[in-house]
């Protein structure tokens, strides 16, 4: 009988194989993406992650963005002008497939680490983003539902939220703990889930990346999608900004932002360049 492979030969062979050429990138966001707040967190994660790989892409804005994409997430990515990727994490799974990824280093047990938290960003705070936008009316009535409907005519502009606000409703009801959920549990939700991200980054005495080796930063996706939606939470204007309140008491939160902006050029503006 053969010896069975050893699972961390086969892990470093697999990810450190040749990067596949790519040799175009085009964002395609909606038009007022920024001023939504889930679009926002998607978009400046997903540019974050391609400026660590320093992949060039150009940005274009279309209205109908939403029914280009496979899941309803934007923006989309169109690579090499044929494969079509929509949202941060098919473009981790895409770009992972073709050689770049920026965990390679990381051991077994930070790799399963880094997966844990990142599911709680893309299941709870991405929960706690979809209900601060469509379910807290302020916020769904003065910012979400005029960016959403800024280039649709009527009766679009009516059907099209309505289904819109139901389909993310059902998406958080299908969530047992978010079944009939009050805004006072909500922020009990993002105070945990604060509490949690500052916990994994209170190992380290400096700010930094969620890993680092004798405190050098070891930027991984992770850190994108963190840094993607908190700097989307902290700056998008929002009548009601408890959100960014409960998360903001943890300050090593913002310390990472600062760091993640300062020291390793993260940044959660569009680079110009790349605009159409």
């Amino acid at each position: 009988m053969s010896p069975s492979p050893d699972p961390d030969v086969i892990r470093t062979l697999n990810e450190s194989r040749e990067q596949s050429e790519i040799e175009s990138i085009r964002l395609i966001d909606h038009p007022r993406g920024n001023e939504m707040l889930h679009s926002r967190c998607e978009s400046t994660s997903m540019r974050v992650l391609l400026d660590q790989h320093s992949l060039s892409y150009s940005i274009d804005f279309k209205p109908n963005v939403e029914y280009i994409s496979s899941n309803g997430r934007f923006p989309v990515a169109i690579i090499n002008e044929s494969d079509i990727v929509s949202g941060f994490s098919e473009l981790v799974v895409y770009l992972k497939k073709r050689g770049y990824f920026l965990g390679e280093s990381l051991s077994n047990e930070e790799l399963n680490e880094m997966e844990t938290y990142i599911s709680l960003v893309t299941n709870r705070l991405e929960s706690l983003v979809l209900y601060t936008s469509w379910l807290i009316m302020d916020n769904y009535n003065h910012v979400t539902l005029p960016a959403y409907t800024a280039d649709l005519t009527w009766p679009l502009s009516t059907i099209l939220p309505f289904y819109k606000r139901r389909q993310v409703l059902r998406v958080l009801t299908s969530k047992g703990e978010w079944n009939d959920i009050s805004e006072e549990m909500m922020l009990a939700e993002g105070r945990s889930v604060g509490s949690s991200l500052a916990f994994r980054l209170g190992r380290y005495d400096t700010p930094g990346s969620f890993f680092r080796t004798d405190n050098e930063d070891k930027v991984t996706e992770l850190d994108c999608i963190v840094f993607g939606y908190l700097n989307a939470i902290f700056f998008t204007k929002l009548p009601n900004y408890k959100l960014k309140r409960a998360l903001g008491q943890q300050s090593r939160l913002i310390e990472f932002c600062k760091h993640m902006e300062n020291a390793r050029g993260f940044s959660g503006r569009p680079n110009q360049r790349n605009l159409r």
